[in-house]
């Protein structure tokens, strides 16, 4: 299965779980129906698992493109009217907790929120992605 294949198949099963989860009403949420639901899952085609990285201009525009992603979707997330609802949701395990931004966190967040920074390199990589986007959103004079 290629890399856009297995984020394909994830982003599925993501949307596949909120959908029979009825406890939580995100319906109203400012992502619902967005022209670019890929905003929602920045950094996860940052790079490939058996990537070596290299710092070559190619990575790091694709690396500083999914930055720009997470931003883009953060900025929605902070007026959503639904942002308390859609964390609680975002902080129920798998697969939320690994995939896509949910009420203006993303994954590493809710990684280090939980406790499991130190499991794994997937981890690892998750939340360092994190702090990438919160520096250059700080860099850019961003709050959220």
């Amino acid at each position: 299965m290629t890399k856009g294949n297995q984020l394909l198949s994830n982003v599925r099963s993501v949307f596949a779980y909120l959908q029979n989860d009825l406890s939580i009403d995100v319906s109203k949420g400012l992502c619902v129906g967005s022209d670019d639901p890929d905003l929602w899952f920045a950094g996860e085609a940052d790079r490939d698992d058996n990537e070596k990285w290299n710092n070559t201009k190619e990575q790091k525009a694709r690396s500083n493109a999914e930055v720009d992603k997470a931003i883009s979707a953060l900025m929605v997330c902070r007026n959503c009217p639904v942002k308390d609802n859609c964390l609680e949701l975002g902080m129920r395990g798998t697969p939320q907790i690994h995939f896509g931004i949910y009420g203006g966190t993303m994954p590493g967040e809710r990684i280090v929120i939980l406790g499991k920074t130190t499991k794994n390199k997937y981890n690892e990589n998750k939340v360092n992605f994190a702090r990438k986007v919160r520096k250059t959103m700080r860099e850019r004079g961003i709050s959220g």
